[in-house]
């Protein structure tokens, strides 16, 4: 068979097709073996493609719009460096000199392209140079030589880590590289909180610092500082994987939190709860009898190893969070039929009176904190925990590290013409190439992730691979997750309530395609492809998951499991689906929008958990928990790369309409429906964004891709 049938072919499941075209998928697939395959050795036992493929590189047209985002993050970020650089010049020198300066800096920032880096080699060279026809007199100043040699080492030191690492290596170390320190001059630390929110200079400011203030919020502090956002971060957050329910017996199955067993590390009384809740009669056992009692528990970080970056020591904690279901929303909180209210929060694993006591907003634990800033530091402590495990677990490990295998699976077993490889090759696209850049320059000793995430990096690897190897398959279904977890009851879950209209439209979608090439549940059986693609999913030796209840075991060692149903062939290829899409989107897309304010949420902590001894007398005090400024813009820098940059829209698949992916046009009316659905879907989320305290854009289909491609 030509190449060009193949190509024109529909779809067909192999064992339809004839002797000749069988054996010209086999052929295929042994070739395709030899370039997509598996390496265990980077982040043990995860597997992860050996290489790059050929074919699923970034495009010129997905480069152009990793481009658009990453120009205003630049030239932010030049912006910000220019003022600090004028700061530290200025301290030392006359206005006269430093307008000359100034103007060399200036004309190189104009042409500093980032892109080109044998251009900004030969700028910076001329920089030197124009830096060398200053007048002599700045020679006989004290600090301004070591200024201007740090810069311009600096630009070089930058500039080679370009060419090294790519545009982002820029984002750990470069306002270090170009600051001078000497003389007990620190122009990276935040002299007060203005200085954070100053950092974003040109670029867009963040969906948490430009949320519309509603009459019902506290005027005393920005809205993503208060108590209510810290509650609704829980549920409608850039994270909201933690969040578990505690019940009084939990089932054999379930991941909810036993009380009993919470209270024995986090003893939080009744008193606690009713001085909090402003309730006298209400009781731990009750709340959680009547399913309103949650909490966050990062036992995970317990013991995780920091390190010191740019000289200074970094800290975590392992935190606990208590929340409770107030059906009468206190002061300061949204009103309506009920909030998830912050009750208590013990910073580690073992309460200590003295040590680690338990913090609450108003002091009534006796944690030594009148004004209430122990208890913002110990939300910040809770926060950053939350922003360590959506970098490490939940956006890197159980959406990137989940889809890749599966990638290297599919082409390995799936012939180009198989109808359920054409079904998920939109839903792969990139997501091979945005590992393979991470493994080589970000998640690595001294790279970005290593700079801007509290723990050191083997911590990191280690953190990734337990989740790996916890993570069960049906577990993580969507029709399954929220029970299980104990949030099936919660009345208010912005991001469960919208990633269910998500996931039915995808099953719905998934169930007519799949029906349209397997009729009955023996095309499932019959199809080799399909039965050596699920053997590799499950084999420790290749793909290795874990957990898919609805494959039957067989006899033969060779293909020790069966896939027998066509019902569960659409939940596990409808399961990949979401993950590539809405899953991803969900954490991915939430990051600059609600993680780039450093005094409410980072990645990282500079001091070590406060105790009951700690005093606090203004906000100011809490700087020293809080990254410098250097930190703190890579990190929101990077932040706005990922969230910005997004290649397709979920569910469509061509940009031509009268060029449609799909060849089949038994298909067509499928994808239109879904397209149906996926529009009425956006109709709702944003009618109920209208009436949430703050709006949850990051399930709204038109915001999502088919891929992770970022």
């Amino acid at each position: 068979m030509s190449a060009d049938n193949t190509v024109n072919k529909l779809p067909t499941l192999p064992q339809h097709d004839n002797t000749e075209e069988q054996t010209q998928r086999e052929l295929g697939l042994s070739l395709t073996r030899t370039a997509y395959n598996y390496m265990f050795s980077y982040v043990e036992p995860v597997p992860l493609s050996a290489d790059l493929p050929k074919g699923e590189e970034f495009t010129l047209d997905y480069e152009a719009k990793v481009l658009e985002t990453f120009l205003p993050m630049a030239e932010n970020f030049k912006n910000v460096l220019v003022k600090l650089l004028e700061k530290e010049l200025q301290d030392d020198i006359s206005a006269d000199t430093f307008k000359d300066i100034e103007t060399a800096y200036l004309n190189l920032k104009e042409e500093f392209s980032v892109w080109d880096v044998k251009k900004d080699i030969a700028n910076l060279e001329e920089f030197v140079g124009d830096l060398a026809k200053i007048p002599d007199a700045i020679k006989h100043m004290v600090n301004i030589p070591k200024d201007i040699e740090k810069m311009a080492t600096g630009l070089k030191v930058v500039f080679d880590d370009f060419i090294k690492n790519g545009p982002t290596a820029f984002l750990k170390s470069s306002m270090n590289d170009m600051l001078s320190t000497d003389h007990g001059r620190d122009y990276l630390q935040a002299n007060s909180i203005d200085d954070y929110e100053a950092l974003f200079d040109t670029i867009p400011k963040p969906l948490m610092l430009t949320m519309e203030t509603k009459p019902w919020m506290k005027k005393d502090s920005k809205p993503c500082e208060q108590d209510w956002f810290f509650g609704y971060l829980q549920v409608a957050g850039f994270n909201t994987t933690n969040l578990r329910g505690i019940q009084l017996e939990p089932a054999d199955n379930s991941h909810a939190i036993k009380l009993e067993s919470l209270l024995k590390k986090f003893p939080v009384t009744n008193e606690i709860l009713q001085q909090v809740t402003g309730d006298s009669v209400i009781t731990l056992d009750e709340a959680a009898r009547q399913q309103r009692l949650y909490a966050v528990d990062y036992s995970t970080l317990e013991g995780a190893k920091t390190n010191k970056v740019h000289g200074e020591q970094r800290y975590l904690g392992a935190p606990i969070a208590l929340f409770y279901w107030n059906q009468n929303p206190p002061e300061g909180y949204p009103p309506g039929n009920g909030v998830l209210q912050p009750i208590a929060i013990q910073l580690e694993q073992i309460f200590d009176e003295e040590k680690t006591p338990i913090f609450t907003p108003n002091d009534c634990a006796n944690a030594n904190d009148p004004n209430g800033l122990k208890w913002n530091i110990a939300k910040y402590f809770v926060n950053v925990s939350c922003a360590v495990q959506h970098e490490t677990v939940a956006h890197l490990g159980d959406c990137h590290l989940i889809i890749e295998p599966i990638v290297v699976a599919s082409h390995r077993q799936l012939s180009e013409n198989h109808p359920l490889l054409k079904l998920l090759i939109p839903h792969f696209r990139f997501t091979i190439n945005i590992n393979d850049d991470a493994i080589h320059s970000l998640i690595i000793p001294g790279g970005v992730v290593a700079t801007n995430v509290g723990p050191a990096i083997e911590t990191s690897l280690e953190l990734i691979s337990a989740a790996h190897e916890a993570w069960r398959w049906d577990d993580n279904n969507p029709s399954n997750v929220f029970q299980l977890r104990g949030l099936d009851k919660i009345p208010d879950f912005p991001f469960r309530d919208d990633t269910l209209q998500l996931w039915s439209a995808i099953q719905e979608y998934v169930t007519g395609y799949v029906k349209t090439y397997y009729k009955t549940d023996d095309d499932v059986i019959n199809d080799n492809e399909l039965q050596g693609w699920i053997n590799e999913m499950v084999s420790p030796l290749y793909a290795g998951f874990k957990g898919l209840q609805g494959l039957k075991e067989t006899d033969n060692p060779k293909r020790s499991a069966q896939i027998d149903s066509v019902d569960y062939l659409i939940q596990v290829v409808a399961q990949i689906i979401y993950i590539a899409g809405p899953q991803h989107a969900s954490v991915n897309y939430a990051q600059y929008p609600l993680m780039s304010y450093m005094p409410s949420v980072a990645g990282t902590i500079y001091k070590a958990p406060p105790s009951k001894e700690t005093v606090l007398k203004t906000k100011d005090d809490c700087i020293a928990w809080y990254p410098p400024l250097d930190v703190s813009i890579y990190t929101f820098s990077f932040e706005y790369l990922l969230s910005g940059v997004q290649y397709d829209t979920f569910g469509h698949y061509s940009d031509n309409a009268r060029s449609p992916y799909f060849k089949d046009t038994r298909v067509h009316d499928i994808v239109a429906e879904l397209h149906g659905n996926l529009s009425i879907i956006e109709t709702d989320i944003r009618k109920k964004n209208v009436q949430r305290p703050m709006p949850y854009p990051f399930q709204l289909p038109s915001l999502i891709p088919n891929s992770i491609s970022i």
